[in-house]
C-alpha cells in the first residue's frame, strides 16, 4: 500500500514535469478527438478546479499568499478553451457530447433551449460586465499604487533596519516580499485580460456552434429545421453553461483576490474578516431590522418574509449590543492572562519605541510646487523609475551601494521652481530650473548661430559650459546634434553628481560588514586573514571611506584586502595604508585618468614645494597632520591658482602629479581652492604610461 507521504513527496519532486505534461496535454486536446467519457471526466475536473480556487481565494489571508494565481488563470483559461474545442467537435460530428453537457442542457434548463440561452447570456454578461470589468480596474489601480509605493516601502525597511527594529535576514525577507507583491499585481493586471477575453470568446463560440449545428443538421443530416435547432442548440447551450459556470467561479476568485485587503492577521480569512467587521456595528444591524419591519407592514408587500428577516436581524443586533463590541463579555482566566500578556508586550514595545532614536531619511529629493506640477504625470514616473538605474550606475562606477531616494513633490522648504537634495535630512545641493526651459550641453556663444536666447550655466556632471534654452527651441538644437535635458532629466543629473561627490557618506560599518559578508564566499582567505587579524573593521571602514572620497572604486575589494595583507603588518596608520592601497590599484587609477592614447596630461609639483610639505608633516600616535606656516600655505595655493584656474574655468578637471609621501597633504590644500582637481602620485600610475607635463606648481610669494 502506497503511503500518503510517499505520494506527496513524489508530486513535490516532480511537480515541474506534471505541469509541463498538463500544458502539453491541453494543447493536444485541441488537435486529438476525445471520447465522450473522457470529456465528461475533464469537464468535471474543470469544475473541480474552479471550486477549489474559489475556496482557496476565500481562505488566503492576502493576495501575496497565492502569487501563482496569474499563471493559474492562464492555464485554466487555456484548459477551458481546449474543452470547448473538444466538445464542439463531438457536438457537430455526432450530436452527442457526453453526459455532463447533456445533463446541463436537460436538467439545468429543463430541456428548454430558450431558457438555457437566457441563463447563458446572464452568466456571461455578469462575468464580463460586472466581475471581469471591475476586477480588471481594481488590478490596474492596485498594480500602479503598488509600484508607486515600492520606493517608500524599501526606504521604510532600510530605516527600520538602521534603527534596529529587525536584523538583516528579516530585512531581506521584507524586501523580497515587496518585490514579489509588485510583480504579483503587475501580473494580475494583465491576467485579468484572460478572464475578460474568455467571456467574449464564450459568446462568440456559442453563437458559431448554434449556426454551425443547424447547418450540419439541416444540410448534411437532412433533419427538420425545428429538430436541428432543438438538438444542436440544447447541446451548445449545455456546453456553454458547463464552460461559463467554472469561468464565473474563477473570475469570482480573481475578483476576491485583487480586492482582498488583509486585516493584519496572518491566519485571517475573508469570512472571518467580513463577520468581524459587520458585527462590530450592532447599531447598523438594529436600524436594518427596523427598516425591514416597516417594509413588512406596508400594504401590498409580503409581510411574513420581511418580518421574519427583521426579527432575525433584530435579535442578532440585540445580542451583539448586550455582549459588547466583538462579543466582549466576561473573560475566562486563560483569556484574561492572554490579555495581560498582550498589554505588557504593548507597554514594553512603547517603552522601546520611545527609547529608539527616530530614523532619518538617508537620501531625499525635494521638488518645489511649480516644478512638481511641470513634471507631473509621465515625466515624474520616468524620474522615479530611473532612480534605481541611477543608483545601480553609481554602484558600478564607485562600488558604493547608495540607499533609496525618497522623491517628495510640493516641498514647502524650497522655492516653487527649486529642488533640494538632502543626505540624512541635511541639504547638500540645491538647484533651480527656469520656467519652460531645457538644458543643452553647449555654451550660449555657440548657440547664437541659431538665434536662440540662452542662459549660461554648467553641466552638473562634467562641469562643462552649458545653457538653458526655451523648450520650443529644443528640436532645433537636437537636430544640430546637441543633447538636451528637461527638468526631470536635469534633476536626475544633479542627483547623480551629488551621489558621486558624497559616496563616502554611505560607507559605514554596517555597509562594509555587508561587503565583507558577500566577499567571504568566493574569497574566504582574503577576508579571514585581514579582518580582524591585521586590521579592525573601523580601520578598514576609514580606509574605504577615504578611497571613496576621491572617487576610487571599491568594487575591487579583493585587491584592496590583498594589499592590506601585505602592508598592514608594518603600517598601522590608516592614512598611510590608504596610500599603499592606491598604489596597489595603479592599473585601475591609470585606466581611470589616462587618455585613449595612453597619455595623462598633468601639472607636476615643484621639488621645493614637495620638500616644504614633507618637512611640515608631524606624526603623533593618533596619526599624522600637516603643520604648514600660513605664509607657505598661501604661497602654495597661489601657485595652484595660477596653474589650474584656466582648466577649471573651461570645465576641465586638471590632474596634479606629486610624490606619494606628500600626495594626501597636497590634496587637502588643492581641494581648498580647486575641488575639481585630482591629485595623483607617481606610484599610482603604470610605468608604461606616458606622462605629459603642461605646467609646474611652484610656491608664489607675493
Amino acid at each position: 500500500m502506497i503511503k500518503q507521504g510517499t505520494i506527496q513527496e513524489f508530486l513535490t519532486k516532480n511537480s515541474d514535469l506534471a505541469l509541463a505534461f498538463m500544458v502539453i496535454a491541453i494543447i493536444g486536446m485541441m488537435i486529438v478527438p476525445l471520447p465522450s467519457f473522457l470529456l465528461d471526466m475533464l469537464l468535471t475536473l474543470n469544475i473541480t478546479i474552479a471550486v477549489t480556487l474559489l475556496m482557496v481565494s476565500l481562505y488566503v489571508p492576502g493576495a501575496i499568499e497565492i502569487s501563482t494565481f496569474p499563471s493559474l488563470l492562464l492555464v485554466t483559461t487555456l484548459f477551458r478553451l481546449a474543452l470547448n474545442v473538444s466538445s464542439t467537435r463531438l457536438i457537430l460530428l455526432y450530436a452527442d457530447a457526453g453526459e455532463v453537457i447533456s445533463s446541463f442542457g436537460n436538467f439545468v434548463v429543463q430541456g428548454n433551449y430558450v431558457v438555457g440561452a437566457v441563463i447563458f447570456l446572464i452568466l456571461t454578461l455578469i462575468q464580463f460586465l460586472v466581475i471581469a470589468k471591475g476586477s480588471e480596474r481594481v488590478s490596474e489601480v492596485a498594480a500602479r499604487f503598488t509600484l508607486d509605493a515600492m520606493p517608500g516601502k524599501q526606504m521604510s525597511i532600510d530605516a527600520d533596519l538602521r534603527a534596529g527594529a529587525f536584523d538583516l535576514d528579516e530585512a531581506r525577507r521584507r524586501r523580497a516580499l515587496v518585490q514579489k507583491e509588485s510583480k504579483l499585481y503587475g501580473a494580475m493586471d494583465g491576467a485579468m485580460k484572460f478572464v475578460k477575453g474568455d467571456a467574449i470568446a464564450g459568446i462568440i463560440m456559442t453563437s458559431i456552434n448554434i449556426i454551425a449545428g443547424m447547418i450540419v443538421g439541416i444540410v448534411m443530416l437532412d433533419m427538420p429545421a425545428a429538430e436541428a435547432a432543438g438538438t444542436y442548440t440544447l447541446l451548445t447551450i449545455g456546453d456553454g453553461l458547463v464552460s461559463q459556470i467554472p469561468a464565473l467561479l474563477i473570475s469570482t476568485s480573481a475578483g476576491i483576490i485583487v480586492t482582498r485587503v488583509g486585516g493584519g492577521d496572518d491566519d485571517g480569512h475573508l469570512g472571518g474578516d467580513i463577520f468581524r467587521q459587520i458585527v462590530a456595528q450592532p447599531k447598523a444591524l438594529a436600524i436594518a431590522a427596523v427598516v425591514l419591519g416597516l417594509l413588512g407592514i406596508i400594504p401590498g408587500l409580503p409581510t411574513v418574509p420581511f418580518l421574519l428577516m427583521g426579527t432575525v436581524v433584530g435579535l442578532a443586533a440585540w445580542g451583539l449590543m448586550r455582549a459588547g463590541p466583538l462579543g466582549e463579555g466576561e473573560l475566562t482566566q486563560e483569556q484574561a492572562q492572554q490579555v495581560e500578556e498582550v498589554e505588557e508586550e504593548a507597554k514594553s514595545g512603547a517603552r522601546q519605541a520611545r527609547a529608539m532614536i527616530p530614523a532619518l531619511t538617508p537620501l531625499a529629493l525635494d521638488i518645489g510646487s511649480a516644478l512638481a506640477s511641470e513634471i507631473a504625470g509621465e515625466r515624474e514616473e520616468w524620474l522615479r523609475g530611473m532612480v534605481p538605474s541611477m543608483r545601480e550606475g553609481v554602484f558600478h562606477e564607485i562600488g558604493v551601494k547608495v540607499p533609496g531616494v525618497r522623491v517628495r513633490t510640493g516641498a514647502r522648504h524650497c522655492g516653487a521652481r527649486q529642488f533640494m537634495i538632502s543626505l540624512d535630512e541635511v541639504p547638500v545641493d540645491m538647484g533651480e530650473v527656469p520656467r519652460g526651459s531645457v538644458l543643452v550641453n553647449e555654451d550660449p556663444a555657440s548657440l547664437e548661430v541659431f538665434e536662440i536666447t540662452a542662459q549660461p550655466t554648467r553641466h552638473p556632471v562634467t562641469g562643462q559650459p552649458a545653457a538653458w534654452i526655451d523648450k520650443d527651441d529644443r528640436q532645433t538644437v537636437e537636430s544640430a546634434g546637441y543633447s538636451t535635458w528637461d527638468a526631470a532629466a536635469y534633476m536626475l543629473l544633479r542627483l547623480t553628481a551629488t551621489l558621486k561627490e558624497n559616496a563616502s557618506e554611505f560607507v559605514g560599518l554596517q555597509q562594509v560588514q555587508q561587503m565583507l559578508d558577500q566577499l567571504e564566499g568566493p574569497y574566504p582567505a582574503s577576508v579571514q586573514e585581514v579582518i580582524p587579524k591585521l586590521i579592525a573593521l573601523p580601520e578598514l571602514t576609514n580606509i574605504l571611506r577615504r578611497l571613496a572620497e576621491e572617487g576610487i572604486s571599491l568594487r575591487n575589494l579583493p585587491r584592496i584586502l590583498e594589499v592590506l595583507s601585505e602592508r598592514a603588518q608594518n603600517i598601522k596608520d590608516p592614512v598611510e595604508l590608504t596610500e599603499e592601497v592606491r598604489a596597489g590599484l595603479s592599473r585601475y587609477i591609470t585606466h581611470k585618468y589616462a587618455g585613449h592614447d595612453g597619455t595623462v596630461v598633468v601639472y607636476v609639483v615643484d621639488r621645493d614645494v614637495e620638500e616644504m610639505i614633507s618637512k611640515a608633516v608631524r606624526k603623533t600616535p593618533q596619526g599624522s597632520f600637516l603643520a604648514l606656516a600660513p605664509t607657505d600655505t598661501q604661497a602654495i595655493l597661489a601657485g595652484v591658482r595660477a596653474q589650474l584656474e584656466g582648466d577649471v574655468a573651461a570645465g576641465r578637471a586638471p590632474i596634479v602629479l606629486t610624490d606619494q609621501a606628500v600626495r594626501r597633504y597636497l590634496r587637502k590644500l588643492v581641494s581648498l581652492e580647486m575641488p575639481q582637481a585630482t591629485v595623483l602620485s607617481y606610484q599610482e600610475l603604470d610605468p608604461a604610461l606616458r606622462i605629459q607635463p603642461i605646467g609646474r606648481i611652484e610656491a608664489s610669494y607675493a
